[in-house]
């Protein structure tokens, strides 16, 4: 009977180390990796670079908050990289037939909301599996960017005019920064003070437990897939301001880091788990690698390789944990 006992204490505490490494193993290394740097480097710590590393989370950090909620529900939308090039190029273009940058802003969100809906459609009308759906509606979203382009970047002047969305300052703070921090704020309240997040949360955990306690499990998913596509709208337009051009292709680089960063802080791929406020100390700790990476002077190509390599590893602790 001891032994028995002591055998099944050893793998509940194996069960608790696998928890905890899936979850916040990542904290662990992104703390031993910051007090690296600091020594390794001289300008790491500075104000001047870390206001930059958080400017490069903001950027796949705010769609990371619309694919933590889509993972939460036990789904996969992997169109937002495609969503981030056609919602650039959206807002580009009314900047530069004379538009304000309050009504780009709206472009872009509004083709984010749009692809949103119709990936929601496809996932509780048609029923197509939602990793089968997005991918379809990646390649569509490219293609329509890349033809009503021909291909090329869209710059001019006038797409100064959103300058402040990525340049610009509120007292110290950066403003996609103040952007980043609202939104996981936001996120945050939603998901643990709110009946739509509880809802979000039991969906993932069990759909039709779910649907027979009443709650409307395709609203639901819906929502889901268009604040999704609203965030990765915002991202788009974000990152017009920051390099001053559009093109159909810019999101695409972001789809890995992105999803990276959800499964990395936590949220488990079969759904009903996870915390937001992970997702955004992932963003920064991806961010910290890739500007670690090149303070050191490593190759940008390794980039990929240390992004893959975290991304496996994520997938691996997640599964041991289920």
């Amino acid at each position: 009977m001891t032994s028995m006992l002591a055998s099944r204490d050893r793998v509940a505490d194996r069960a608790r180390l696998i928890d905890f490494l899936a979850e916040y193993g990542f904290v662990v290394f992104f703390a031993i990796w910051v007090v690296f740097l600091t020594f390794a480097t001289d300008t790491f710590m500075t104000d001047t670079n870390l206001l930059l590393l958080l400017r490069q989370a903001s950027i796949y950090g705010i769609p990371a908050i619309g694919a933590t909620f889509v993972i939460l529900l036990g789904e996969l939308d992997i169109s937002f990289g495609s969503v981030i090039g056609l919602a650039g190029v959206a807002g580009a273009t009314i900047l530069l037939a004379g538009g304000d940058s309050i009504a780009a802003i709206a472009a872009a969100v509004i083709v984010g909301v749009v692809v949103g809906a119709i990936n929601g459609i496809l996932v509780t009308v048609v029923r197509i599996p939602s990793v089968v759906a997005t991918l379809g509606m990646l390649s569509i979203v490219a293609g329509i960017g890349i033809v009503y382009t021909g291909g090329a970047a869209l710059h001019g002047d006038e797409l100064g005019t959103i300058d402040w969305l990525a340049g610009g300052y509120v007292g110290p703070i950066p403003v996609p920064v103040i952007i980043l921090f609202v939104g996981y704020a936001i996120g945050w309240f939603v998901l643990n003070r709110t009946r739509f997040g509880t809802h979000v949360f039991l969906t993932g955990d069990n759909a039709e437990a779910a649907f027979r306690a009443g709650i409307r499990v395709d609203r639901i998913r819906s929502a889901v897939f268009i604040i999704a596509g609203a965030l990765a709208g915002l991202g788009g337009i974000i990152l017009v301001s920051r390099v001053s051009q559009a093109q159909a292709n810019f999101g695409t680089d972001f789809l890995f880091p992105v999803l990276t960063a959800v499964i990395l802080g936590g949220a488990g791929l079969q759904g009903g788990r996870g915390r937001i406020e992970n997702t955004l100390i992932a963003s920064i700790f991806l961010a910290s690698l890739l500007n670690g990476i090149i303070l050191l002077g490593v190759d940008a190509e390794y980039q990929q390789i240390v992004l893959g390599a975290i991304l496996i590893a994520a997938v691996s602790l997640d599964r041991f944990r289920t």
